[in-house]
């Protein structure tokens, strides 16, 4: 079946042709100035899409990144007219008039731009693009299955479609955009897309209705015409880069680069094992700007940027399938909890559990951790305990083994302290056989003198995999962060959001059972105060043996002893029948959630063992 193109060019009648791919360059010699061709081939009915994937880089002006349909990571964006700077940026057709203006400024990061000024220049295109250029080669590109292709503002990728492997249907526009989006370190943020290391990359490069520029013709306003490079052009840095990009080509010279660039495309290249299956698990991204056509190096010409004012129901267009959707949740140690917290810990957000010392907050976030390193990368930082203590909790939470006794009785002599020691290395080992590989841990072995939300962002980013991941900040005290509670928090909200972190923190904050637990008194208003803008929920946890009494208080309104018999057999039943001198019965109080649900949970808690057992719930109201 013969692969068409489609080609636009102003003076083709019509401003658009339809052209077999050996064809391409009949039609080139005939219009060599500014003829872009369609992303996609496609057959005669025009339902099928072939072709390669092409990523390209362009310098970025100001402008383009106001209008580009996606966000900037680090980059904060405010608009300067007549002098005024505006809270928020306006929707795309009023920011396209005032862009326009002769009076207009950009400020980026505390800088002021012009709307025509170069943010990232040619060398940041030169750079991504070798960037790029590795990651391909890690995922096991040959060079052979790479076309590039530069002009003095932009380089162009094409990878060979039968080196990935991907069929030739409907689909393969939206698989090719999850690979660029992966090899360009792409973030979704819902309905958006971030852009995080590269800044240059075009995320509408590979949309069915971008356009780009054929290898061989010249640029329309630069006059030089689009060539192809390889290794040794890079091998030489970027001066002599531009120089050979800038230089004048005769038409035959031209002629010749599109020659190769069809040759390139009708090659045929076995696919790279078991790469289409992984493009195919990559997670789905939402195309940058929606549907709009252009060509690659203009694309976004008609989109908004995020933060911009508008009326609500033109917010709520833009944002109604998010709406729609159920948000993303991780599960907690317990059924119930996760009903109170609407499914579980909400994806991608900061979660905080605050109570005092003994409360069992960090046997609370090992579980966690033993429960999710399994299924995702998991990162624990602790801020009192070490690495050894860490794994003797975890190893002995695992086999439900009780730890006091057990050190106690490691160093006595004789068959007791050698059963002890067994035990404990049985113990060890059964942890060390369960683990996956996927959780990390750093503890006061580091050093921290307090909590950098930054280093954070760094460790969990040397984590292997892209997808969703779990970390766990145990043992923070308010002296951590600095006096810089309020910019910490935020930060760290932020670095979940865009890393696609949930991210668990417990937090040593000095408190006491109220007579009224169900109710949210004085002190939940200061605590709600202090984090409730920063954090997705708020859950105080209080430890103490009276807890049992007090819950059953507060159903019956005086102590039922019947009740209390019960929840101690049901306790004692779902610990296995297994009861300690240290048992004590915690209160988890989630005072804050983003869906406004407060609940009070009752739970076993067995500090030898580091286990939670969830007993029953009730809900909290202001009183």
């Amino acid at each position: 079946m013969e692969k068409l193109v489609s080609l636009f060019h102003p003076d083709i009648e019509g401003g658009k042709t339809t052209s077999g791919i050996t064809r391409v360059p009949e039609i080139i010699k005939a219009h060599p100035e500014g003829c872009f061709r369609s992303t996609f081939f496609h057959d005669s009915t025009g339902q099928e899409f072939y072709g390669s994937l092409p990523l390209v880089f362009a310098i970025r002006k100001a402008r383009d990144i106001l209008l580009e349909g996606c966000d900037y990571h680090g980059l904060e964006l405010q608009l300067e007219t007549a002098g005024r700077k505006l809270p928020q940026l306006p929707v795309a057709g009023e920011l396209n008039r005032l862009l326009d203006s002769a009076d207009t400024l950009i400020h980026i990061n505390g800088n002021v731009f012009k709307p025509s000024t170069e943010v990232y220049g040619f060398q940041q295109v030169y750079d991504d693009s070798v960037h790029c250029i590795e990651a391909l080669k890690k995922l096991g590109f040959t060079q052979e299955t790479m076309a590039i292709y530069a002009t003095p503002e932009e380089i162009c990728v094409e990878i060979h479609g039968g080196a990935i492997g991907l069929t030739n249907d409907k689909s393969l526009p939206g698989l090719y955009h999850r690979l660029l989006c992966h090899i360009a370190g792409v973030k979704s943020t819902g309905s958006r897309l971030q852009k995080t290391d590269i800044k240059t990359v075009l995320l509408q490069s590979c949309h069915p209705e971008s356009q780009i520029l054929v290898p061989g013709c010249n640029h329309p306003a630069l006059h030089r015409p689009k060539v192809g490079v390889g290794p040794s052009h890079f091998a030489y840095g970027i001066a002599a880069f531009s120089d050979f990009c800038g230089k004048k080509r005769t038409l035959n010279e031209c002629l010749q680069e599109t020659f190769a660039w069809v040759k390139f495309i009708e090659s045929e290249l076995p696919a790279i094992p078991g790469l289409k299956e992984k493009i195919e698990k990559l997670p789905e991204m939402p195309f940058s700007g929606g549907s709009q056509s252009g060509k690659a190096s203009t694309v976004g010409s008609n989109s908004s940027y995020s933060g911009r004012f508008q009326p609500l129901k033109a917010e709520f267009a833009d944002n109604a399938a998010t709406f729609k959707a159920q948000p993303a949740t991780l599960g907690t140690i317990s059924a119930g909890l996760d009903r109170s917290l609407g499914g579980g810990w909400v994806s991608a957000g900061l979660h905080l559990a605050v109570g005092p010392r003994e409360a069992g907050k960090s046997a609370f976030l090992i579980q966690h951790a033993l429960q999710h390193e399994a299924k995702m990368p998991v990162l624990y930082l602790s801020f009192e305990h070490s690495l050894r203590e860490f794994v003797t909790r975890a190893s002995t939470s695992t086999v439900g083994i009780t730890l006091s006794d057990l050190l106690g009785q490691m160093g006595a002599s004789g068959s007791i302290g050698e059963n002890a020691r067994t035990v404990f290395a049985n113990a060890l080992n059964h942890l060390q056989g369960r683990l996956s590989g996927n959780i990390f841990f750093s503890g006061i072995e580091a050093g921290r003198t307090g909590l950098d939300p930054a280093e954070i962002q760094q460790l969990a980013l040397m984590m292997p995999g892209d997808g969703e991941k779990l970390v766990l900040i145990d043992s923070v005290c308010e002296s951590d962060f600095g006096g810089e509670l309020d910019s910490r928090l935020r930060q760290l909200r932020e670095i979940a959001f865009t890393g696609r972190l949930t991210i668990v923190m417990s937090i040593h904050y000095p408190m006491t059972c109220d007579k009224r637990p169900h109710f949210i008194e004085e002190h939940d208003l200061e605590l709600l105060h202090k984090f409730q803008r920063y954090s997705d929920s708020l859950l105080v946890m209080l430890s103490e043996k009276v807890n049992l009494r007090r819950f059953v208080a507060m159903v019956k309104g005086q102590i039922d002893a019947q009740l209390v018999g019960s929840l101690e057999q049901k306790a004692l039943q779902m610990a296995g029948n297994k009861r300690f001198k240290t048992d004590t019965f915690t209160l988890m109080r989630l005072i804050h959630t983003r869906t406004g649900r407060r609940e009070l949970l009752l739970f076993l808690y067995q500090p030898d063992t580091g286990k939670f057992f969830e007993l029953a719930s009730l809900p909290m109201t202001k009183a």
